[in-house]
């Protein structure tokens, strides 16, 4: 058995994989705890998130920051399923550290890794449930065991409403106040804009119904460049400053001949033009963020003017100012149909509700996912153990020792349920041995123990998210399987 005395270099790699791995494993599933991170300053995170305590680890070990990547990996791809990918390659790689004491070379592992990610990912899509598609059930399959679990329903309802309203998560825009409730969140069809009027001297109060205007650049004294000195005498620069005053009045007359009551401008206006409009009942709203001016485009079916001109033709918007935390908000929306919306969250204090956004995140993601196109999987590990039970009959196939590697494999899969168990205080070995038994849908009963039906308990998830967190977990593993040594570098 020569071949375990040269494996010290993977040895130490999976040690601190496994205690990395260790740190996030009791937050999967339903009932799964939380963790609380605290920084040098004495700064708080307090979440079950895997990839969030995976991105706060303070770990400097090399292979421990190649598990951090998966996590990374993991949520940019599918939103949700970070603890799994990573408690799967935890435990690839512990797996890995039995079949070395057998006589395997890392590179038969591997082999028998590799062939076995093939015939996972083969089987995966004869495991989808055809018919169902509830976007709710998705939904509060990905928020049970986070913070959002006590307002179940109307989180799931709000996630659903805000992709539709949007389409993409990733086009999902996020007000999030302290104080209140997370039951008082809504979802605004419209844009909020983070700014107000420069001037709120009777400003119209609650919803009001106005024209407005978007100028794509600013209402103010052009500067010179800072690099070209011009000598002029005192009457000679008395006659540009005019000249640009009376540039800005022009462009002033023409928002005033326009017929708007609210104009937005995407740069500076200056102090005089915007008492000069508000005598005429006009309010400014100066220095908009181009993101949120193409968001206000979008809205209303318009592209902003660059600069003022004579017979513009305005918008008809619902505007209504809100202050929330002591900060002034102006919400815009079109009077016709909204094209934007905006998911306005609350949360008793700062550290909840930084931990019910990390929520709607992974909830709005999966929701986006399935709503997009996506396939959808029996939840609660049951496809993942559904996947072990068929790599287990195929497992012969291959032959030799890879034979005992894809035997492992199928092992691994089989912790993601048996570690929701766990979590729930049940014995895993005996969830793992009914399912088993009672085969797909059934997965852990994390209230009563034993095991129940997820179909008719709707719990659902991605199919991508299931490939993603196998094809990640097992790329990783062969990676850290196939270093050999580690050895300083030079610096630069």
């Amino acid at each position: 058995m020569t071949e375990n005395k040269n494996h010290n270099a993977q040895r130490l790699n999976i040690e601190a994989v496994k205690r990395i791995v260790g740190t996030v494993r009791t937050t999967l599933g339903p009932m799964g705890m939380d963790k609380m991170m605290v920084d040098g300053g004495g700064n708080v995170i307090v979440t079950n998130d895997g990839a969030t305590i995976l991105r706060e680890l303070d770990s400097a070990h090399p292979a421990a920051k190649m598990i951090v990547e998966v996590s990374k990996v993991q949520e940019t791809n599918c939103y949700d399923g970070t603890t799994s990918s990573v408690v799967l390659a935890g435990q690839l790689l512990s797996n890995a550290e039995g079949l070395f004491d057998k006589g395997l070379h890392p590179n038969v592992v591997n082999k028998g890794y590799t062939k076995a990610q093939a015939m996972v990912l083969e089987e995966l899509p004869n495991l989808i449930v055809e018919g169902d598609r509830s976007l709710q059930a998705i939904a509060r399959t990905a928020i049970t065991g986070k913070s959002l679990e006590a307002s179940e329903d109307r989180v799931a309802q709000l996630c659903v409403d805000t992709i539709r309203a949007v389409g993409d998560a990733a086009d999902v825009r996020v007000l999030a106040a302290p104080g209140g409730s997370l039951n008082d969140s809504y979802l605004f069809e419209g844009v909020v804009v983070n700014k107000d009027f420069v001037s709120t001297d009777g400003v119209f109060d609650g919803k009001s119904e106005v024209e407005v205007l978007f100028i794509n650049s600013g209402l103010e004294e052009e500067k010179q460049d800072g690099n070209v000195q011009v000598q002029v005498d005192a009457s000679s620069y008395s006659s540009l400053k005019k000249a640009s005053r009376e540039e800005m009045l022009e462009s002033a007359k023409h928002i005033v001949a326009s017929g708007a009551k609210a104009v937005f401008v995407r740069d500076g206006v200056h102090d005089t033009i915007v008492q000069y409009l508000h005598k005429r009942g006009i309010f400014v709203c100066r220095r908009v963020p181009s993101s949120t001016m193409k968001r206000l485009s979008n809205e209303f079916g318009v592209k902003p003017y660059h600069i003022p001109e004579e017979d513009m033709d305005v918008s008809k918007a619902v505007i209504e100012r809100r202050k929330y935390n002591d900060v002034d908000y102006l919400f815009v929306s079109s009077s016709l149909a909204s094209s934007e919306a905006t998911l306005v969250l609350f949360g008793a204090t700062q550290s909840t509700l930084d931990e019910v956004q990390r929520g709607f995140d992974d909830a709005l993601g999966v929701v986006s996912l399935v709503a997009n196109g996506d396939d959808i999987c029996y939840g609660g590990g049951s496809t993942y153990l559904a996947l072990a039970s068929s790599l287990r009959s195929r497992a012969a196939e291959v032959g030799g020792r890879a034979q005992m590697a894809i035997e492992s494999y199928a092992d691994a899969l089989e912790s993601i349920p048996g570690t929701i168990a766990e979590n729930a205080g049940h014995d895993a070995l005996d969830t793992v041995l009914a399912m088993r038994h009672a085969g797909l849908p059934f997965g852990p009963d994390v209230e009563s123990g034993g095991i129940m039906d997820m179909g008719e308990s709707q719990v659902f998830e991605p199919m991508s998210l299931i490939r993603s967190a196998i094809t990640s977990a097992t790329e990783v593993t062969t990676a850290i399987l196939r270093i050999d040594d580690i050895i300083g570098r030079r610096g630069e």
